[in-house]
């Protein structure tokens, strides 16, 4: 084995023996343990390299010296010689030139700062340490539902402004207890920790749907509000929502970057079923239905629908298709329960942008006492029948949602009146058309 393997293998040896012993030696004010951050280790072993790159040149020197003094004038081994000491000192000349032209250019690029490598986004704190009782500043970039060392003070929050939707610090592990909410919603988070918090929650703000189990979108039993900006057929699924959700709050991209906007169809059934309300802006409580777009008083939600919307004033007025809704069965083609001439249809252009739920006698090829039997749909887009008329609040209502699986590969759904809406013999009698953007 010759001389530049075992080197390697020392050296290995050497930056590995931090890692495997028992216990850790100090080096450059830092002591590895099971608390140490992985700013600490980068400085750590950028000490240990250096060191141990010193270590090696004058071991080279102290060997390159032995075979000049032992050559005997031997001119092929005191050149050798000479070539390790020139080398060697070369190498060191590199290290210690690039250290003092990084200096030169800029000395913060050579004074490596532990709080900036590990805390760029995070609450940073000053706690009393459980185990050692020493006073170290930490780092709280995601939620802690165990907090053991003592709070004392909130040095700093470390978040770009827009970044965080809202914080909770709680009394309780596990988010319980009390509760101290962060509102930055409206801009960058700010105020202390109390020192008494167990754990700590925090809420990036993602645009989507946020459910809370309290009223003005406040968290309740369930510690944190559950965030989704897809369909959900069962919150159980959610964290264990289900029959949870009080309010709901909706956050919209920068319409200036995306012309989109969050909007939901909720229901009080698994699967897109039950009584449902039609969501396009916060609703501080689903038991009251104050919103205007709130279209019933759907206090038990199990299960939703999430729609992007663009509003792109362009895109809305493409031609993207209909949703075609019939008052006999087999979508309009002749049948023997009626004559072509007695079959009334109404065409619902799919826009970009959907605009809530519409009585099904705003169509005007439909009159009074005239049914839904049947419907088609022609574009990308997702369906809600109700057996309640707009802003009908009734006991009774039925909805459900019906999306272009629902039809098999084709785009008809030949027969709704027996085997879709049965609650106390009711037809659709309103319609929610959500664009598939």
């Amino acid at each position: 084995m010759n001389k530049k393997t075992l080197l390697a293998i020392a050296f290995l040896s050497l930056v590995s023996l931090p890692v495997f012993a028992m216990d850790y030696p100090q080096f450059g004010g830092i002591t590895l343990n099971k608390d140490t951050t992985a700013a600490q280790y980068i400085i750590y072993f950028f000490n240990l390299a250096v060191a141990i790159g010193a270590f090696i040149a004058v071991i080279m020197v102290i060997m390159a010296g032995v075979e000049w003094v032992t050559s005997a004038g031997n001119p092929g081994k005191v050149d050798s010689a000479k070539k390790k000491i020139v080398n060697t000192l070369f190498g060191v000349c590199v290290l210690l030139g690039c250290y003092f032209i990084l200096d030169t250019i800029n000395p913060e690029l050579t004074n490596i700062k532990i709080n900036d490598l590990n805390c760029e986004n995070g609450i940073v704190l000053s706690v009393l340490q459980e185990k050692d009782q020493k006073v170290k500043d930490v780092c709280i970039d995601a939620g802690h539902s165990n907090i053991t060392d003592t709070i004392i003070s909130t040095k700093k929050w470390n978040f770009p402004e827009g970044y965080l939707l809202k914080a909770y610090a709680y009394t309780g592990a596990n988010y319980s207890g009390t509760i101290t909410e962060f509102n930055c919603k409206s801009g960058a988070c700010s105020g202390s920790i109390p020192t008494d918090t167990k754990s700590i929650y925090l809420l990036v703000s993602t645009p989507g749907i946020y459910l809370y189990d309290a009223t003005d979108f406040k968290p309740g039993t369930k510690g944190y509000p559950r965030f989704t900006s897809s369909s959900v057929d069962d919150l159980a699924k959610l964290g264990s929502f289900d029959n949870f959700t009080k309010s709901i709050d909706i956050v919209n991209p920068d319409q200036t970057k995306q012309a989109i906007q969050y909007q939901a169809v909720v229901f009080d059934s698994q699967n897109w079923k039950g009584r449902c309300a039609f969501v396009a802006q916060p609703v501080a409580s689903t038991g009251q239905a104050t919103n205007g777009y709130y279209t019933d008083n759907v206090t038990n939600i199990s299960s939703i629908i999430v729609s992007k919307a663009n509003t792109n004033q362009a895109d809305i007025y493409k031609d993207r298709g209909y949703v075609i809704l019939y008052s006999k069965s087999n979508c309009g083609k002749s049948s023997v329960d009626a004559a072509a001439s007695e079959i009334k249809s109404c065409s619902i252009p799919i826009e970009a942008y959907a605009s809530g739920q519409v009585n099904v006698s705003a169509c005007s090829e439909f009159k009074p006492g005239d049914e839904v039997m049947s419907f088609e749909i022609t574009g990308a887009a997702g369906l809600v029948l109700s057996t309640a008329a707009k802003d009908e609040k009734n006991a009774k209502t039925y909805c459900q949602y019906f999306s272009k699986k629902d039809l098999g590969g084709g785009t008809c759904l030949s027969i709704i009146d027996t085997s879709i809406f049965t609650v106390g013999g009711d037809t659709p009698k309103s319609y929610i058309v959500i664009p598939d953007n």
